[in-house]
């Protein structure tokens, strides 16, 4: 890696909150995977999520599991040169910064997020630090933190955005109830405040579910709190109809049990029934800044496996400037929603028109840096390069990152190919990476994806 000219990102979030800002505050961002919360924290909680990473079949949830350990790495690419803390409560034992030499003491976890942010301009590296408990999170005076998804172990911080409107807005029934845009949703709230009586659990279930029998298809079922696809089911027949509602009444029931009066006003558990839109969907991301004036970054396709989870997306540099304009007003109206929420950052909005009417609407507003994200601060890098389509891609892969970068040595050298996530997992002799690419058009991306691939990446 020592050999290779660092990579120069146009811009980093570091630059945008740091332009973008009315005041000297400074923002820390305090990373963490998916399931933190519900592994780490005590029981009740306030900030529920639904999603979960388990799946029947062993393979597949090992593969989310190790996503959602990836995230803090992969989301943090583009942050920049700013306080990064990475919560890693069960191993970590010490703090240590991206410049520090690492040893053979380090987690190997933790290499793997050292060797990611390597490759960047030093000066465009976050400063990295792991925290091993809540207490030994250290802020200075005027620091804010920003948080992909609220969790009630930093719930004493001092947050950019209050934790429970984040929750609030990043959550499906708050998108439904914004006055945007957006598919015509039916809202199913839960009536109970606690879980204490099983009886009334079990007919709370069968009440709530029982509009997924009902709704014409094809519609779309939505937790209040999903993320990369996980918690969002579309229901395109009978027989996905009634998989998805034996699903839904598993989850809902675990949903149910995570009830209690501490967020009954948040409504962690209700249900979205959402029409279906025939159209096309991009994936736009822009930054809100403190004033409420958007700055867009990238309009992405976005890329699911055949499970329909999220596993990266595309993007093709020519087209931007368009996109900016057909979506700019759509754009500007998220933004004054966030910014009267009191949001301010990188926000992500899903978007399909619909073919029927041309019509513009929100199907998902993710209020935190998405996984898309740094593929519009790569635009430079790609672009120079004679390279105009790009795209991340996730998936498990049977090799060591050495070998990896070994056999894509030339690629790398080249500026067409970026590690921009790994993680290991030593019980199982595999690994799972983000892999971003580069080419000149859509027809060399899909070839290129295709070889990455063949070599052993597999969503």
């Amino acid at each position: 890696m020592s050999s290779l000219s660092p990579i120069n990102l146009d811009y980093t979030l570091h630059d945008l909150y740091a332009t973008a800002s009315e005041d000297d505050a400074k923002t820390v961002l305090i990373y963490y995977p998916l399931q933190f919360g519900r592994d780490h924290e005590s029981t009740p909680s306030k900030f529920a999520y639904g999603y979960r990473v388990e799946n029947e079949d062993e393979g597949v949830s090992s593969t989310l599991a190790m996503a959602a350990k990836m995230v803090p790495q992969r989301y943090a690419f583009s942050a920049g040169k700013m306080p990064l803390v990475i919560l890693d409560f069960t191993i970590l034992r010490r703090n240590m910064n991206t410049e520090t030499r690492p040893t053979s003491s380090v987690p190997i976890h933790h290499l793997d997020i050292y060797q990611t942010f390597a490759q960047l301009n030093p000066e465009q590296r976050p400063v990295v630090s792991f925290a091993d408990g809540q207490d030994n999170i250290k802020l200075d005076a005027n620091a804010r933190i920003a948080v992909l998804l609220p969790t009630d172990c930093l719930s004493h911080l001092p947050h950019l955005t209050c934790p429970e409107t984040h929750y609030e807005i990043l959550s499906k029934r708050g998108l439904a109830v914004s006055g945007l845009p957006t598919p015509h949703s039916q809202i199913i709230d839960t009536v109970l405040v606690d879980s204490g009586d099983p009886g009334l659990l079990t007919r709370e279930i069968v009440r709530m579910t029982d509009p997924i029998t009902q709704h014409e298809i094809p519609f779309m079922v939505k937790l209040p709190q999903s993320i990369s696809g996980m918690g969002a089911f579309a229901v395109t027949s009978e027989t996905k109809r009634t998989q998805i509602k034996a699903r839904i009444t598993t989850q809902l029931g675990a949903m149910l049990r995570q009830l209690n009066y501490t967020n009954a006003h948040l409504h962690p558990c209700s249900i979205v029934l959402q029409d279906f839109v025939p159209g096309p969907v991009v994936a736009l991301t822009m930054f809100v800044a403190e004033s409420g004036h958007p700055i867009f970054i990238a309009c992405c396709d976005q890329l699911f496996d055949e499970n329909s989870h999220w596993i990266g997306g595309s993007i093709s540099y020519r087209q931007q400037e368009g996109f900016r304009k057909k979506f700019g007003a759509l754009m500007a109206k998220v933004a004054v929603f966030l910014h009267r929420k009191g949001y301010h950052g990188p926000a992500g909005i899903d978007i399909v028109t619909d073919r029927r009417n041309g019509e513009q609407l929100v199907i998902d507003l993710n209020a935190r840096v998405t996984g898309t994200f740094h593929l519009g601060p790569l635009a430079g890098h790609f672009t120079q390069r004679g390279l105009f389509e790009a795209a991340m891609t996730t998936g498990d892969i049977y090799c060591s990152r050495e070998k990896f970068e070994e056999f894509f040595a030339e690629d790398m050298h080249r500026g067409s190919l970026i590690v921009s996530g790994w993680v290991h997992d030593e019980s199982r002799r595999y690994s799972h990476a983000a892999i971003t690419v580069g080419a000149a058009d859509s027809d060399g991306l899909q070839d290129y994806l295709r070889r990455v691939r063949d070599f052993g990446l597999q969503s």
